[in-house]
């Protein structure tokens, strides 16, 4: 699936033809946008891409790669953008960093993705309507690039958000359910942050490149736009830097409670021994299996109740020394 906007002349044109493609490539002036969805990995793009737009077999077979590092590469003309997106999904505690192929020259720019980005889509519907032309179109390719990335970063916020709400109901989990759900949950928000975090530090150098090495491709006027992307892209960073030491943190606190747990457990059952071992000494004692033992020869009667009674004695002296101790 693909969509095809040309501005020309004050006038905008949708899934133009290819020769007016063609004239829209040779006019300086003119400003041309494609979008391409690979819904699989086909190739039915790739001769418009290497004949019309002239992009290298290097360009193409890059953009066929689904995974693949943020990176700046400058080509016979064009320059050859990866930039990734974020998502997450909160049932499955994954991350997802979709991958997004742009080129773009001095007038044309094109964006080629393999998953279904709805921001993308939102704005190349939001182009086309009549009091957005102009401000989408017709300011230059530099502009409309960064409309592009600027809209992809923002769309990393809402993400953001959701992260923090898992990281506050985690904390929480931590300390009132430390169990094997927990841990594994901590564990799998820790890849997570991981792995957004490993795709989001190389963009700030390619944010970077951008400004210093695209040359007359981005105009001076237009740097401090791509610059307040930077900065945005340093913020996710440290968010997510900074979710990722929590996680961390979060884990030894998750031993620590089981730890504790775990001698809690251990206090109670030694009390519980300890509170039965000179009951199981005294009964030992009495309970020899002997032939003439002084407790049956000589008993009165009363002397099961005697004994009774002194263990029970013994057990409530154990008590009241455990209390004053503070063990129970």
């Amino acid at each position: 699936m693909q969509q095809l906007l040309i501005w020309q002349n004050g006038m905008m044109e949708k899934d133009a033809s290819q020769q007016m493609l063609q004239q829209a490539l040779q006019d300086p002036k003119a400003q041309t946008w494609l979008d391409i969805y690979l819904e699989d990995s086909s190739t039915k793009y790739e001769k418009l891409l290497k004949e019309t737009f002239q992009l290298t077999n290097l360009t193409l077979d890059a953009i066929q790669e689904p995974k693949e590092r943020s990176r700046l590469i400058e080509q016979n003309g064009y320059f050859y953008l990866v930039m990734h997106g974020l998502a997450f999904n909160p049932e499955t505690h994954e991350a997802e960093t979709p991958k997004i192929d742009i080129v773009f020259g001095h007038n044309f720019l094109i964006t080629i993705r393999h998953s279904s980005l709805s921001w993308l889509q939102q704005m190349c519907e939001n182009a086309q309507k009549e009091g957005n032309k102009e401000q989408f179109m017709g300011r230059g390719t530099a502009r409309l690039l960064h409309l592009v990335l600027d809209t992809l970063v923002d769309s990393y916020f809402p993400v953001l958000d959701v992260l923090d709400d898992e990281v506050d109901e985690l904390e929480d989990a931590t300390i009132s359910n430390a169990s094997k759900e927990v841990q594994n949950h901590i564990f799998r928000m820790k890849k997570a942050f991981a792995q957004m975090r490993r795709v989001v530090s190389p963009q700030i150098e390619v944010m970077n490149a951008l400004i210093t090495r695209t040359g007359d491709f981005i105009p001076t006027e237009a740097e401090p736009y791509f610059a307040d992307v930077h900065d945005h892209l340093v913020r996710t960073f440290e968010v997510l830097d900074s979710y990722r030491d929590l996680m961390s943190g979060l884990l030894d606190v998750y031993l620590s409670t089981v730890s504790n747990r775990l001698n809690e457990t251990m206090k109670q059952l030694t009390l519980i021994s300890t509170i039965f071992l000179p009951i199981t000494f005294i009964t030992g004692i009495f309970g020899q299996n002997f032939g003439h033992s002084p407790q049956v020869d000589h008993d009165p009667g009363y002397n099961f109740w005697i004994v009774l009674a002194f263990m029970t004695i013994v057990t409530i002296i154990q008590l009241i020394y455990f209390k004053y101790r503070r063990w129970i």
